[in-house]
């Protein structure tokens, strides 16, 4: 561990001395101070008093020390100062063999969403792709985008006291509007027909920057500021999980209680007015139209009101 990512790891434990902190790391006075100044320069904010100390105040950095304070689970992380997209990198690195790395950027130049939408990813959101090898049927791999859903709900509800509902199947909303968007690709083994790697890639709106109308962000919604490499770590901790979720499908019925499609009119494609019903155990929306009842398992439905 470098000496910056130590002195993180002591400020996470609390107020301490300059002095102090120098004895108990071996070090000097001067090198705990150019420490604490490249960690403000990073963007961790530090405050220090006289006779007190130094103090952390916020670790809104995309360091590698603030996501591993907050990791409960093994992960790689893989942090770039930009990106075309995560998703790009991360399928590199599933080809070179990686498993459990997270790929992590400030912003994204070409961002993707689904259906070859350009995703919107200015600075100052989460943008994340997960690399893992679940080994799953690839039939069920519509599960791993729904799975990933239901992670993200939970932590912006961990990290906030929002309330987070999914849009079927790959966009979690918080106040009717959209906050996250979720983009899964993956590879699969030819003789087994598994899926050999999934790459999980999430944008989550974190600070109070310019949206789209139809969007929003979880410091706009809830009036505080979120550590974006905390809310990572909630969600990379719970795609830990992915392959034990998927095989047994014991997500679905929270996934079905936070739909804000089921019991609504929808539209299939933009075009087909329709009535979604519910949701199956692979994951399919169930909707009803002109008397037929259709399973969709791909498309796109926007809710009217």
């Amino acid at each position: 561990m470098e000496l910056t990512d130590r002195v993180l790891a002591r400020l996470y434990a609390g107020e301490v001395s300059g002095e102090r902190l120098a004895t108990e790391l071996g070090v000097s006075r001067t090198a705990v101070w150019k420490c604490v100044n490249r960690l403000k320069e990073q963007g961790v904010v530090i405050g220090s008093a006289a006779n007190r100390g130094y103090r952390l105040i916020s670790d809104d950095a995309l360091l590698g020390g603030v996501l591993a304070h907050h990791l409960r689970t093994d992960w790689q992380a893989v942090i770039t100062e930009s990106a075309t997209s995560t998703n790009d990198v991360a399928k590199r690195l599933a080809g070179e063999g990686a498993d459990r790395v997270a790929v992590i950027a400030p912003s994204q130049s070409a961002g993707r969403g689904r259906l070859d939408r350009a995703f919107v990813s200015p600075p100052g959101g989460l943008y994340m792709s997960a690399v893992l090898r679940p080994h799953i049927p690839a039939t069920d791999s519509g599960l791993v985008t729904a799975y990933a859903a239901v992670c993200v709900a939970r932590a912006i509800e961990r990290l906030t006291d929002l309330q987070a509902e999914i849009k079927w199947v790959n966009d979690v909303f918080v106040s009717g509007r959209k906050v996250c968007g979720i983009l899964t690709e993956g590879g699969v083994g030819m003789e087994g027909g598994t899926l050999d790697y999934a790459v999980v890639g999430i944008g989550v709106n974190v600070a109070d920057v310019p949206l789209p109308e139809v969007a929003t962000s979880l410091e706009r919604e809830s009036g505080k500021r979120v550590s974006r490499l905390a809310l990572a770590a909630e969600i990379l901790d719970g795609l830990a999980a992915l392959r034990e979720e998927t095989i047994s499908r014991a997500f679905l019925d929270e996934y079905r209680s936070r739909s804000c499609v089921i019991g609504r009119d929808v539209l299939i494609g933009g075009r087909t007015p329709a009535h979604a019903v519910g949701i199956d155990d692979d994951c399919a929306l169930i909707v009803t139209h002109d008397g037929v009842t259709e399973r969709l398992t791909a498309g796109e439905v926007s809710v009217t009101l």
